[in-house]
């Protein structure tokens, strides 16, 4: 029997990796009709149907609610849900709560065709005769991509819904929920093949066809974050035979071995430090703080970027990053202005904690002169009246005033690393474009806020490979490297304390924070997000709360973390899909009290 291939599995890495090498062939040729008799016969497909398993990935971020680095950002304790009185997802997200019975269905979809495209691709590759490929390195490395795909899309999924369906072939079938167990072996096994199949001299490079590919070392980093996180929340000693150790030595072989690296400034891997924003493309200076730091960013692809999501400058590339639309600035013309730029107007959504920034601030080892901190968040408007300890701090946007009639808690706080960011359309300021990568892409994307934005998600980053190794062996080593970089001493001993701190403000918004309190303190989780963000300084459609961030009475964060132990509900639709054999996620059941509903916030009659 001939399989019919799903549509578009010649869709190639140019659109989801930065590769070039088939661009002819995408023009022209409609793989469309193509089914297992004719496809693969050569290299050249075998290359194209890979290239298909990344794009579902590029995808998943047109919906960045559903994706575990958003849901994370909201769900820890240095971020409040935010957006407006009518944005409830997010809200719900900070409450471990589900606005919607159906609401991600789509980001399981986009990753089970992925897992799809995986699945087919391990089954067609070993069947074509090794003399088609160039080498049976090349034919290695192909499948090594296919197993750090499928074990990256489970990974998403089982970090958001713990057991989920377990499919490891491309037959039809109707599988009920895996345990956790059988799902982490799963990706466990299929990043050791990775590891094992994929040559190490494709590390860290920008050539064509080859940037922004899974690479071995991609593998060994996210093998030992999923090592980290399944150790600690299900307080294991090692995962299915790998060990503490196995996982050091993987680590350091990243370290050592695969040209990865730290950027010279940690700012500068952020798009928001881009050329057109602060004019130096134009010639001129608009006078940001990107200028007044002399920031200039080192672009997609970056050498710190061990692992990530890519997107395509073509106006028809497959997806886009939503997630700075989500993040970005409210006013009431709906459109960037002298008083917000260089940055653009969005949901507010993931407004940042006002007790993390004072943390960082009064912290006598970190404090102003950290590089990081107002290169990764801003102060705007009224800052330094609402939070007094803000006195003598930079505030970057004093005269952007928001939309204070529709935001929700509103913090005058904003995260900067993912956050749409705009440019003036020449020297002269004639108009402001929507965002950067109008001008950045020579006018290839689109004029707006939403479908323009193509930075990474830049989901591994290799300060995170020198934290690991930190928390594992103990060490200060990749600490201090960070610290010296954003312009700190160094520290002379290790703590947990100092590696949590150290953790907390490199990486913050980049979807960590909420993963590692879970490992770190899987049962105490829900009551310290509590603690950190209950009575924090909010504002609420231009009013100020008098008790602050409030949890909802009955239904607080603790109560329902204890439910739902961090997962999410899984869609409906898919209950039903599979005539009931798949389970809801424990605490998303009938008789619990999980649906957020907007005007659900407590604080309309808090004043």
């Amino acid at each position: 029997m001939n399989t019919k291939i799903f549509t578009g599995i010649a869709l190639a890495g140019l659109l989801v990796c930065g590769c070039s090498a088939f661009d002819d062939v995408l023009d022209r040729t409609n793989y469309t009709q193509y089914d297992t008799s004719t496809f693969p016969k050569s290299e050249k497909d075998a290359i194209e149907a890979v290239n298909a398993i990344y794009s579902p990935m590029a995808m998943l971020y047109t919906d960045p609610e559903n994706v575990s680095v958003f849901r994370n950002n909201m769900a820890g304790d240095d971020m409040f849900g935010g957006g407006s009185t009518t944005n409830a997802p997010a809200q719900a997200m900070d409450r471990f709560m589900d606005n919607k019975t159906d609401g991600a269905q789509s980001n399981w979809k986009r990753s089970y065709s992925g897992i799809f495209r995986a699945n087919w691709v391990l089954q067609a590759i070993p069947e074509m005769d090794p003399s088609l490929f160039s080498s049976t390195e090349f034919m290695n490395y192909l499948l090594g991509q296919a197993h750090f795909l499928r074990a990256y899309y489970y990974w998403e999924l089982v970090e958001k819904y713990e057991g989920v369906p377990l499919i490891l072939e491309t037959t039809p079938v109707n599988n009920p929920r895996a345990s956790a167990e059988e799902v982490y072996e799963s990706i466990t096994k299929d990043l050791l093949e990775a590891i094992k199949l994929i040559p190490a001299k494709y590390g860290y490079t920008m050539e064509a066809d080859y940037a922004g590919r899974a690479t071995k070392y991609a593998a060994e980093g996210i093998l030992a974050r999923v090592w980290m996180f399944y150790t600690g929340f299900y307080k294991k000693s090692d995962m299915f035979g790998v060990t503490k150790s196995d996982v050091i030595g993987y680590l350091k072989d990243v370290r050592d071995n695969s040209k990865f690296g730290l950027e010279k400034d940690p700012r500068e891997i952020w798009p928001y430090t881009n050329d057109y924003g602060s004019g130096v493309a134009y010639g001129t200076d608009f006078e940001t703080y990107v200028n007044k730091e002399n920031l200039h960013w080192v672009g997609n692809h970056s050498k710190e970027t061990v692992w990530g999501v890519h997107f395509s400058l073509q106006s028809s590339g497959i997806g886009y990053n939503r997630m700075g639309v989500y993040s970005a600035l409210r006013n009431k013309s709906s459109r960037p202005d002298g008083n917000s730029y260089p940055y653009g107007i969005g949901y507010t959504n993931g407004s940042v904690n006002p007790n993390l920034v004072k943390a960082w601030v009064q912290d006598p080892d970190y404090g102003p002169s950290d590089k990081r901190l107002w290169g990764s968040l801003m102060a705007v408007d009224d800052a330094v009246k609402r939070h007094p300890w803000m006195e003598g701090q930079y505030v970057e946007l004093p005269n952007h005033t928001g939309n204070p009639g529709k935001e929700a808690e509103k913090t005058n706080f904003f995260n900067k690393k993912y956050i749409v960011s705009v440019c003036y359309s020449d020297a002269e300021k004639s108009s402001i474009y929507q965002n950067f990568f109008y001008a950045y892409s020579k006018q290839s994307t689109s004029n707006s806020n939403e479908s323009a934005n193509r930075n990474d998600v830049i989901d591994l980053r290799y300060a995170d490979i020198l934290l690991m190794l930190d928390e594992l062996e103990q060490t200060v080593t990749g600490m201090n490297q960070l610290r010296a970089r954003a312009g700190l001493k160094p520290y002379d001993s290790y703590s947990f304390e100092r590696l949590q701190k150290e953790r907390r403000f490199e990486l913050c918004f980049e979807g960590s924070r909420f993963r590692d309190l879970r490992r770190w303190f899987p049962d105490q989780a829900g009551q310290i997000i509590y603690d950190n963000q209950i009575g924090a300084p909010i504002v609420y459609c231009g009013v100020i709360v008098p008790d602050g961030w409030t949890d909802i009475p009955g239904n607080g964060i603790v109560a329902r973390y204890a439910k739902t132990r961090g997962f999410w509900k899984i869609s409906n639709a898919e209950i039903i899909l599979s005539n009931g054999v798949l389970e809801e996620t424990p605490g998303f059941g009938e008789n619990d009290d999980w649906l957020f509903s907007n005007g659900s916030l407590p604080y309309k009659n808090a004043y």
